[in-house]
């Protein structure tokens, strides 16, 4: 029971756990300025640490030791606590995923954790939502309010879009639908994978989606009363969000942590495989980032309802109808033989 019980803590507290993902958050954010100063002609992070790499962690730093500022009649205790609420919400959510092969907690997940997570983020948006909305600011108000009009109204897609997953594997276990890719249901189902990445681009609050924070619009929206711990913790919400949405994404449609074993221990290259498909995955949002521009937020409503929530619905009916088919084709005969 004592070695059962210090093999959670460090799987929690080290690897896979609270560690290593505020590691991984941290290399992702220094990939993504990395990748878009590439496609601007700029260079991006260059002096902390080899190739900038640390620039991340020393922005954090910087965050974490100035002055925590709390202006007047801010909604008190809300205000505080809810930039480490978001923060602990996405961990939790990434927390039951599976890195090597298993989930942080040191097992297979249970049949519904893809629900369950899909609820964790939605409360976390909530709390993102109540950032700004207990400011005493009206441009953080207008920003908050935003929140609840395209993050919640985007759940709605990208829930339909990862039952069609679901539907595929038989499954409603994030570690089951990753295994039972023996083919990436990327390329089983185009149709479903591509309007993900657009839908999740809009839940991560990327270009062209990023109407929440529009600095040219409303300064910084529901971050702009923000400042030290405080926006150091909103900050790091937004950086592991932005991971935990490119590992859903691959663990829906890339097969997650699964991939070739070479030598060596296994959990090694599961491991590898998530990390890869991570950046993979980011890589591709940061293209889109960086040749789109932002849309107004009529736009963004008008997007949401009259094109993704359509395209949704058509793609989940396809599903259904094509699993009958793809159940009898090769690929299902090897899934069933894994």
């Amino acid at each position: 029971m004592t070695s059962d019980l210090l093999l959670l803590i460090f799987r929690v507290l080290i690897f896979p756990g609270f560690l290593f993902l505020l590691s991984l958050t941290l290399f992702c954010d220094w990939f993504e300025r990395k990748i878009m100063a590439r496609m601007q002609n700029r260079m991006g992070p260059t002096y902390t640490g080899p190739f900038g790499i640390l620039q991340p962690l020393a922005d954090y730093v910087k965050l974490l030791t100035k002055e925590d500022i709390t202006p007047r009649r801010v909604g008190g205790v809300i205000f505080a606590v809810t930039p480490v609420v978001s923060f602990a919400l996405f961990m939790l959510s990434a927390f039951y995923l599976p890195i090597d092969g298993l989930n942080v907690f040191h097992n297979v997940g249970f049949e519904g954790d893809l629900i369950l997570v899909l609820s964790l983020i939605t409360l976390a948006h909530f709390t993102l939502f109540l950032s700004g909305w207990s400011s005493a600011n009206p441009y953080s108000a207008l920003g908050a309010t935003r929140i609840l009009v395209q993050f919640l109204g985007y759940d709605i897609p990208l829930i339909m879009l990862a039952a069609g997953s679901a539907l595929m594997t038989g499954s409603l276990s994030l570690r089951e639908i990753a295994a039972k890719q023996s083919v990436p249901l990327a390329i089983l189902m185009p149709w479903a994978f591509v309007p993900f990445l657009l839908v999740l681009q809009a839940e991560l609050e990327e270009d062209p989606f990023d109407i929440p924070h529009a600095e040219t619009e409303i300064v910084a929206g529901y971050e702009t009363e923000f400042a030290g711990r405080k926006y150091a913790f909103i900050r790091l919400s937004k950086d592991l969000q932005v991971v935990f949405g490119a590992a859903l994404a691959s663990n829906l449609f890339l097969g997650g942590p699964y991939g070739p074993l070479l030598f060596g221990p296994p959990a090694f290259w599961f491991t590898f495989w998530f990390v890869l498909k991570v950046l993979i995955v980011i890589f591709v949002m940061e293209l889109i980032e960086a040749i789109c521009a932002r849309l107004r937020i009529d736009h963004v409503v008008k997007a949401n309802w009259s094109l993704m929530f359509p395209v949704a619905v058509l793609s989940l009916a396809l599903t259904v109808i094509a699993v009958p088919w793809l159940r009898g084709a090769t690929w299902i005969e090897l899934l069933e033989a894994r």
